[in-house]
């Protein structure tokens, strides 16, 4: 659906992410090239965009010049950060099941403009079509899984081994649980930790989420992203 909207709309590049409000999870399900999954990976670390909102309010959010000055004052940390990744435009769509917020179809161009009429309708009927599919699989899943509540089995499948592929954020939920022990705070907090470090040191948090998997990094380190990015680059990573 991803590929169908870059073709359909007029864009450069599409990604799908879904959320659970009750766990607090959001995985990144599809992106269409490294632009579109930077953009994703930006929101999730800053915690602030188009995507989340659009997710958040069930409306659109159309960005179409990232420098505009209605869009810095909105999401000041995001638009600095994917201006400088070469986006001029932004475009987010509500994935959902009746009125139900499933999730959200990001969509980028390199170049300002809005959309037209036709490639809002466009997106639209994409993200409805992802809807639905997501919800028929959702539900078949529902039926065969042995959890006790829709919630446990969401946390089944989100830490599934089939689950840390190309795009999952299982080992960032990983590395957060492993930083909560070592620091004793709660998984919500280290998560926070991670996404303030990884965004002072300017690395991708699942490369954060990997050193501190392999131990190479630690809670004492997430203080001082010089001393980390000095032991992951002595470790033999780029950053």
């Amino acid at each position: 659906m991803c590929e169908t909207a870059v073709r359909w709309c007029g864009v450069d590049g599409a990604a799908a992410a879904m959320f659970t409000k009750e766990l607090g999870v959001r995985e990144l399900v599809y992106a269409t090239d490294p632009v579109a999954h930077r953009i994703d990976d930006l929101q999730f670390t800053l915690g602030e965009g188009p995507c989340l909102d659009a997710y958040l309010l069930s409306t659109p959010q159309l960005v179409d010049d990232v420098t505009a000055t209605d869009a810095g004052a909105h999401w000041p940390a995001f638009m600095a950060e994917v201006a400088d990744a070469g986006v001029a435009a932004v475009f987010a769509f509500p994935v959902e099941d009746d009125g139900r917020p499933l999730g959200v179809l990001e969509l980028y161009r390199t170049t300002a403009g809005p959309l037209s009429e036709a490639e809002i309708a466009r997106a639209t009927a994409c993200a409805d079509s992802a809807a639905r599919t997501i919800a028929d699989n959702w539900s078949r899943y529902l039926d065969e899984s042995d959890s006790s509540s829709p919630a446990d089995a969401m946390a089944e499948e989100m830490s599934a081994t089939d689950q840390s592929g190309e795009f999952s954020r299982s080992r960032v939920y990983t590395a957060s649980g492993m930083l909560a022990v070592q620091l004793v705070v709660l998984p919500d907090e280290a998560l926070d930790r991670m996404r303030a470090y990884a965004f002072r040191s300017g690395r991708p948090i699942g490369r954060v989420a990997d050193d501190i998997i392999a131990r190479k990094l630690t809670g004492a380190d997430l203080d001082d992203p010089d001393r980390g990015a000095h032991d992951h680059e002595n470790n033999g990573g780029a950053r």
